[in-house]
């Protein structure tokens, strides 16, 4: 009877020797495809960036045309407190302002700031012209356009 325990007791430890490397075989799969899931996000997160830098350049360079004017890029006034305007139009107090919103976790945060920079704007005299995915998918310079005689028309300014 001993030895037939002795040969379960060395079965049981080879099983579970067998287990453990499976185990561990399995922590390294699960592990390089944790990898690859991240690598495969990054890799579209920054599709989506470039995508995303790509329109907001196409809106600049259409504003720019349109105004006839050159703006300051990345534009931090004091009256905004750290915020800031992606493209600002100084001759026409016209600012450009890029968003699109990705993260819906973010998405608060980000409908916040953006309500905030436009009140902000409003109060020192800028029009805040906003551009999000309804102007990328409908076309782009007819909307721009609109979008800025419109206010241009408002404000009684001659291009």
């Amino acid at each position: 009877m001993s030895s037939e325990l002795d040969v379960l007791i060395t079965e049981l430890e080879a099983k579970k020797t067998d287990e453990k490397t499976r185990l561990e075989a399995l922590r390294q799969s699960f592990a390089e495809l944790e990898a690859r899931i991240l690598k495969l996000e990054q890799d579209q997160a920054e599709r989506e960036s470039k995508k995303n830098r790509k329109f907001q350049t196409r809106c600049i360079q259409i504003a720019k045309e349109i105004l006839n004017d050159e703006p300051i890029i990345e534009y931090h006034p004091s009256f905004l407190n750290g915020l800031e305007l992606d493209a600002f139009f100084q001759k026409h107090q016209i600012a450009l302002e890029h968003s699109w919103y990705k993260d819906v976790k973010k998405l608060e945060d980000i409908v916040n700031r953006d309500r905030q920079k436009r009140c902000v704007c409003q109060d020192n005299g800028i029009f805040l012209l906003e551009t999000d995915i309804e102007i990328y998918i409908a076309n782009v310079p007819t909307t721009l356009i609109y979008r800025i005689e419109k206010n241009l028309n408002c404000s009684n300014l001659v291009l």
